[in-house]
């Protein structure tokens, strides 16, 4: 009875433990979901993601630059650009070898594609041949063709003799420049406008193109930038019909007093990130990604982004009682009984897509006014030549090629002109806003050759705020040139703080609130930093005077 006794007691010891050792290890495991209370479970973890990593909200990438190292390269380029200016010739500061010349550079290369194509050709041809024999014979190592491709690009000589030679080509192009005329749109259209439509001449519209020039879209201190943000922000809508062209739903709004504005609505919340596996061409755009893109191009002091502001409208009264018939075909009201359209576009025009008001008939968007198209004026669209392949397998040239400044845009006439510190302009700028999808620039042809980019179309730009896309530097990061001008802003900016800057102008005549969450709004410094990293190194791979070009422009 003992012996029984004792192994009863002993196996119910056991028991015990291990059952409060079994409480112990569940304590803090999640609830099932139907255990949580309602209030909790809003805060409560997803069940499928209890075992899942949680996303680092740190950012990948950070410079490796000191303020005091930025510091110190403001004074070095400063005084070089001192002693830049008192030199007798710039042929003495940049040299080129009396045997080098670009055009024998210009006929090798296509001496060379062409020697590739007949390759290919012959490769193809031997190919087809093989094919329709019917050996068995195996081929000997040694006749194998080479797998290898070796790319042809410009060597280390040609590299210095070229960059030169650009320096002197934008030292001429600032030259021939440097007394031009400032020329504003409303010079372009004053004499087809008096003649077709003299009432024009007396509107708040044609006040604001006597501002837009051929170096500016806007004047920041002006009153007319004031009058028009106010007529962007609350003018009654006249007539909404759709933009043609995009892959997502824009709506063209008529306003009075003969302003045409671009609406893009409400997509996405202002904490919504571009999820990692997306790629940026199927990525959504972003009204509030607009309005802080604006804001960001004033405080740089570009003026290259047409005036936009945040607006509130009811979806019934201003889009679908005015819309075109088309348009109106696409409206609908929801299982929530609220307003929706879908529109016609190439992506997001579906129901499953469409724009709501929320609640009801409020939409909230971003409203940027339209500059005169053909064919009152004439635009030209370039091709970037860093524009990425638009395509899940295949990257482009750039990509995969360090050298491609040279090989490509260097050798490209089109870009032996400020056009050429123009693109590294959009670089830095599209580096700092987030935005991969610059596939194109834009600048108005009507003006001339001397013309600046206008930086359009910035919806999928703020996609991330943990993560820091260096590929949009690859122009900077190869071709290693910069304005001095665009240098000089961006440190002052930085000693002042560009995310304080931009915080403050965004709280400055906006409606809409908290156009960027704090997480953007600290990637600017982040980003800024990166910039004067890179250019940090082109410095020291080049000289100061190798990289900075004064060109005359402000």
């Amino acid at each position: 009875m003992l012996i029984i006794f004792s192994v009863i007691t002993l196996y119910t010891l056991i028991w015990t433990t291990n059952e409060f050792e079994r409480q112990e290890q569940l304590r803090d495991a999640p609830l099932p979901p139907g255990a949580v209370p309602f209030w909790s479970a809003l805060d409560h973890q997803n069940i499928y993601d209890l075992y899942a990593p949680s996303a680092s909200k740190e950012p990948k990438q950070s410079s490796n630059i000191t303020r005091q190292r930025i510091e110190e390269l403001f004074q070095l380029i400063r005084n070089a650009r001192t002693d830049q200016t008192h030199s007798v010739s710039i042929k003495k500061l940049y040299p080129i070898d009396p045997g080098w010349n670009f055009q024998k550079l210009i006929d090798e290369r296509v001496a060379r594609e062409k020697e590739d194509e007949n390759k290919k050709d012959s490769d193809a041809h031997d190919e087809a041949n093989d094919s329709n024999t019917n050996s068995t014979k195996t081929t000997p190592i040694n006749s194998l063709p080479d797998l290898t491709t070796i790319e042809k690009t410009v060597n280390e000589y040609d590299k210095i003799q070229l960059r030169h030679y650009i320096h002197q080509l934008l030292h001429k192009w600032k030259k021939e420049h440097e007394n031009d005329k400032i020329v504003t749109i409303a010079d372009l259209m004053h004499d087809e406008i008096l003649q077709e439509e003299p009432s024009r001449l007396n509107t708040s519209w044609y006040a604001c193109m006597t501002k837009a020039t051929n170096l500016r879209v806007y004047d920041p201190h002006s009153m007319e930038l004031k009058r028009l943000l106010n007529h962007l922000q609350n003018g009654e809508v006249i007539e909404a019909s759709e933009m043609s062209q995009g892959t997502q739903i824009k709506i063209i709004l008529d306003l009075p007093d003969g302003f045409e504005a671009l609406f893009k609505p409400y997509r996405v919340p202002r904490n919504y990130q571009t999820l990692p596996d997306h790629f940026y061409f199927s990525d959504v755009e972003r009204h509030h990604a607009e309005i802080a893109a604006f804001h960001v191009d004033r405080i740089l002091g570009f003026y290259r982004v047409p005036p936009v502001i945040g607006r509130l409208v009811d979806i019934t009264r201003d889009i679908r009682e005015t819309a075109t018939e088309e348009l109106a075909k696409t409206f609908f009201t929801s299982p929530a009984n609220n307003t929706c359209f879908r529109g016609h576009c190439s992506y997001y025009c579906d129901t499953s897509h469409a724009v709501c008001g929320k609640p009801g008939n409020r939409l909230e968007g971003s409203v940027q006014v339209l500059l005169p198209r053909p064919p009152e004026i004439d635009w030209d669209k370039i091709t970037h030549p860093y524009r990425r392949s638009y395509s899940a397998v295949r990257k482009a040239k750039w990509e995969s090629d360090e050298n491609y400044c040279y090989d490509h845009v260097f050798l490209d006439e089109e870009f032996h002109s400020r056009l050429l510190l123009d693109m590294m302009d959009l670089s830095a700028y599209d580096f700092l806003i987030g935005n991969m999808d610059r596939h194109h620039m834009m600048r108005i042809g009507s003006f001339g050759a001397n013309t600046a980019l206008i930086h359009l179309d910035n919806g999928r730009s703020f996609g991330r705020y943990d993560h820091d896309e260096l590929t949009i530097l690859a122009p900077i990061r190869q071709c290693c040139l910069f304005r001095y001008s665009t240098f000089a802003r961006l440190h002052r900016v930085y000693r002042q703080g560009l995310s304080t800057l931009v915080t403050r102008s965004l709280e400055n005549g906006e409606k809409l609130q908290k156009i960027l969450i704090d997480e953007h709004v600290a990637a600017l410094d982040r980003r800024l930093e990166i910039l004067f990293d890179h250019l940090h190194v082109c410095i020291k791979t080049h000289t100061v005077k190798g990289v900075m070009v004064d060109d005359g422009i402000d």
